[in-house]
């Protein structure tokens, strides 16, 4: 099959040390025992998680901002009634808010969600823990801010401050934010309190506060954040996960009981490996056309988007065509036929930002592309729909010129090593469902990487002198294998955890063999990450 190759790897990436959490820009109020109103801006980090159904919207919980893009709350509040998950598509988050009745627009963002994080399904009540990925970053201000991540496992004695929109002591929804001082109860006076409700669930990962004279978390404030100052700084402690029900069945919280919540400490792990953020952040300015070698004491900036990669693992399996929207960082060059003004389709690449294309040096000559077609799904099909769903389809592709091509100057046609070149688009593509860049390994674990077997995709032969598809096909490989027929300039990869689950380039396809006959070669991408950004422009 002739195909494009990606490939991708599971980093732990430690956080920009400039990243600072959970100090507020504004004053906080002191709270008392049975809650009140508090200051907009105090508690920054709160976030307010709505569902969607149909045309409407509704408040279903709370949750807390722990980075730019990552919002802690309840596994339970990504579910709908029936207890089935939900699409990213129907939930979105806002933050800033302080009032859910009058929101205001100067003060609060929308934000919806790329990617929901579940730890596990949970069990009696335990494991209720998830992170809502936003789809764009949160620009932090005076009332927007990340809360900083406890991990002492054992806060029990520590009084914290839950936050939320819930029930309030006379059984109505408060509008406004309010946030009350809780104490953080041992296992055992919460058992020796109500043995019915907890007794089957507390553990490690659950903690009881509160007090039983009337002031707990009720309905509306599930997935919102316990919160405990240290110093300067607020730290989540816990999620609001369940209280006690009322004996009249009519699903409200008992008052005069205590909480159950989620012991964030537990999953600090779980968090690390999900909540990984870049460190390479600086932008800067490099003015190159010409490929030149990268300094290796020089730190380059970092222009691939953070947000990349994305995608769903369980829909790679070998050797069957694409599915709409599964690989949508797939570049075709274009090039002018030598006798016709008509195209054709020669090389592949992948689309690493909104001006770049990342493909084989020996894609862009000595024959020279003129154009890049992105969005690609079906060559024969004007517009692409899934064939089980005629009114599930995708945008149309983009065409794009090419502005410059930036190849390896010290590429060895005889050794076949350095085979790679950038494409500087002419303009900035739009991101679509369609269209979205893929990951590189810019960290040193992605670099140390070494994989069993990858997963190509691309329009080539399936076999010697076949037909050529004309719709996106994949096939998982060996490391080592026949992976014959494939256009050169394609990336090579495979799923795996890097800020979640996602596509990471590791190669780029160097020179393939006759269909049949010995296997492919790919160029190394880890090893030309200082030279990919140190030829790269803002």
């Amino acid at each position: 099959m002739k195909v494009l190759f990606l490939l991708l790897s599971i980093p732990l990436v430690a956080a920009s040390s400039s990243f600072q959490c959970g100090v507020p820009k504004v004053r906080i109020n002191e709270v008392i025992v049975r809650g009140r109103d508090v200051t907009p801006g105090s508690f920054p980090w709160h976030a307010a998680v709505y569902h969607r159904k149909g045309r409407s919207d509704s408040y279903a919980c709370g949750g807390t901002l722990v980075s730019s893009v990552y919002v802690l709350t309840a596994d339970h509040c990504v579910k709908d009634d029936n207890g089935y998950v939900l699409s990213p598509k129907r939930i979105f988050a806002r933050l800033g808010v302080h009032n859910l009745n009058a929101p205001n627009l100067q003060t609060s963002q929308h934000h919806d969600i790329l990617m929901i994080h579940r730890f596990t399904e949970p069990q009696q009540k335990k494991n209720d823990i998830a992170l809502l990925e936003l789809s764009t970053e949160a620009a932090f201000n005076q009332h927007v801010q990340p809360a900083c991540i406890n991990q002492e496992e054992d806060v029990t004695g520590q009084s914290g401050v839950a936050v939320g929109w819930g029930f309030t002591e006379d059984d109505d929804v408060s509008a406004t934010l309010k946030a009350a001082r809780m104490p953080v109860v041992s296992t055992t006076t919460c058992l020796e309190h109500d043995r019915d409700t907890f007794g089957q669930t507390l553990d490690s990962s659950l903690f009881c506060a509160g007090y039983t004279n009337g002031t707990t978390v009720c309905n509306g404030d599930s997935g919102g954040g316990l919160h405990v100052k240290r110093g300067d700084a607020w730290y989540v402690v816990g999620i609001v996960s369940f209280t006690a029900p009322r004996e009249d069945q009519s699903l409200l919280c008992k008052k005069d009981s205590y909480a159950a919540f989620t012991n964030v400490a537990t999953f600090v792990p779980w968090l690390r490996n999900v909540t990984e953020l870049l460190s390479l952040a600086e932008k800067g300015s490099v003015t190159v056309r010409d490929g030149h070698d990268a300094d290796p004491t020089r730190r380059y900036p970092n222009y691939l988007p953070r947000l990349c990669g994305n995608f769903l693992v369980s829909r790679i399996v070998g050797g069957t065509p694409a599915k709409l929207f599964e690989f949508p960082w797939m570049a075709l060059l274009a090039y002018r036929t030598e006798l016709s003004e008509s195209t054709e389709y020669l090389c592949g690449g992948s689309l690493i930002n909104k001006r770049y294309v990342l493909t084989a040096s020996n894609c862009v000559y000595p024959k020279t592309p003129f154009q890049v077609r992105l969005g690609e799904h079906d060559l024969n099909s004007y517009k692409d729909c899934n064939p089980n769903d005629a009114s599930d389809c995708a945008p149309p592709v983009q065409d794009v010129a090419i502005d410059y091509i930036v190849r390896h100057q010290q590429q060895d046609r005889r050794t076949k090593s350095n085979d790679i070149a950038l494409i500087r688009l002419t303009r900035e593509v739009s991101f679509d469902d369609h269209i979205q860049p893929i990951c590189l390994p810019v960290t040193p674990a992605l670099k140390e990487q070494k994989l069993q077997r990858y997963i190509v995709t691309g329009f080539g032969r399936t076999e010697s002198f076949g037909d050529i598809s004309n719709i996106l096909l994949k096939a998982t490989l060996p490391a080592v294998s026949k992976a014959n027929c494939q256009q050169d300039g394609g990336p090579l990869g495979y799923p795996a955890r890097y800020n979640g689950v996602r596509f990471v380039q590791f190669g780029v396809t160097s020179f393939g063999r006759a269909c049949g006959v010995g296997a492919s070669v790919y160029t190394d991408v880890a090893n030309l990450m200082d030279w990919i950004l140190a030829n790269m422009q803002a």
